[in-house]
């Protein structure tokens, strides 16, 4: 059981890989910001990377621009923390914009990780964080914390499936009792459909584009249900004078695209179903499986996933906002985290 000073700052951060979102207790959410800092390229020197110029939204829109002079990190890859230096220099502002002032003592804070992360996730995880002047950090796995979020019933026995996909790292968990009873998290995201687009239009039409291109085509043109698309992007609209001729040639084939590039995470799902007892199927079967993460907002996504699992599946309600709403949960009931936040009972 926790016991924690009353006057003790306490803060649940879930630091994605394309977003961070912090929430204070008593305060809600106060930080949704891109996962991004930019560093002075020019000024920088041999053994240095120059010193941070941007954070969060300011820097992902450098990002976008490919603004020159200016090298921009997104400290996260596939979820876990690939860049130690630039992931502590973007929490500690990030961390002292929530709070607005220096706290009397370092906080507690309340984290997600990769469901079922190895030690040196966890470690990595935790070290960013303290290093970052966080006191004691309590790690929570993120499906767990999506499934909370999205209102999944934390005291009852039967179990349900979530499946939550950002744009690194997709999480996966039967939820039974609080606690994960299967589960796995896979480097597979957003930043993969936008990697494959991005190959896709060079291959197809002889043209590059950045990652900001692809996400827009990802968003504007790409669906996942063939009644639903909509690729009316002309070439010119995302590469300007650098459409080679092409302007006015529609982007086609994006929807086929992204299903085959989908169906590996949908078969990593079914593959974690098929290894359950015939009564926990049963009962995932029974009820409505939920997706949550960026990817959710994908047209045709619960479509998709409903046909390769052959469960009925939904979007949650706020899908970019459930593993923040679960850690806050969490956050403002500590008392009911148990077995070193791998279970949740209200």
């Amino acid at each position: 059981m926790l016991r924690l000073l009353p006057w003790k700052t306490r803060m649940a951060i879930d630091l994605g890989t394309a977003t961070c979102h912090i929430s204070v207790q008593d305060a809600g959410l106060v930080v949704r910001e891109p996962t991004a800092i930019a560093f002075d390229a020019e000024r920088a020197e041999a053994a240095s990377r120059g010193r941070p110029i941007a954070y969060g939204d300011e820097a992902k829109q450098m990002l976008d621009r490919e603004v020159s002079g200016v090298s921009v990190v997104r400290p996260l890859e596939g979820g876990v923390v690939a860049d130690f230096d630039a992931a502590v220099l973007l929490l500690r502002h990030l961390m002292h914009h929530a709070l607005g002032h220096r706290p009397l003592l370092a906080p507690t804070v309340v984290t997600g990780e990769p469901t079922r992360a190895t030690q040196v996730e966890r470690r990595a995880l935790t070290n960013v964080l303290r290093a970052a002047g966080a006191g004691e950090v309590i790690p929570v796995p993120r499906a767990l914390a999506a499934a909370i979020g999205a209102g999944f019933p934390m005291d009852q026995p039967e179990c349900r499936l979530i499946v939550d996909m950002g744009a690194g790292s997709t999480d996966i968990g039967v939820i039974s009792m609080g606690m994960i009873a299967a589960g796995e998290a896979i480097h597979f995201g957003g930043d993969d459909l936008d990697e494959a687009i991005r190959r896709y239009v060079r291959r197809r039409y002889r043209l590059s584009i950045g990652s900001a291109r692809a996400e827009d085509i990802k968003i504007m043109a790409g669906a996942l249900s063939a009644e639903m698309v909509s690729e009316q992007v002309r070439l010119a609209d995302l590469a300007g004078d650098d459409a080679n001729g092409a302007g006015n040639q529609k982007l086609e084939g994006i929807a086929d695209l992204m299903r085959g590039a989908l169906k590996p995470a949908a078969a990593e799902v079914l593959w974690i179903i098929d290894g359950l007892p015939e009564r926990q199927v049963d009962e995932i079967t029974q009820v409505d499986s939920v997706v949550t993460g960026g990817c959710a907002q994908l047209r045709g996504i619960t479509d998709l996933l409903s046909d390769e699992l052959a469960l009925n599946v939904t979007a949650a309600p706020d899908p970019m906002s459930c593993t923040i709403l679960g850690l806050e949960a969490i956050l403002n009931d500590l008392d009911a985290l148990s077995l070193e936040g791998r279970r949740f009972t209200r």
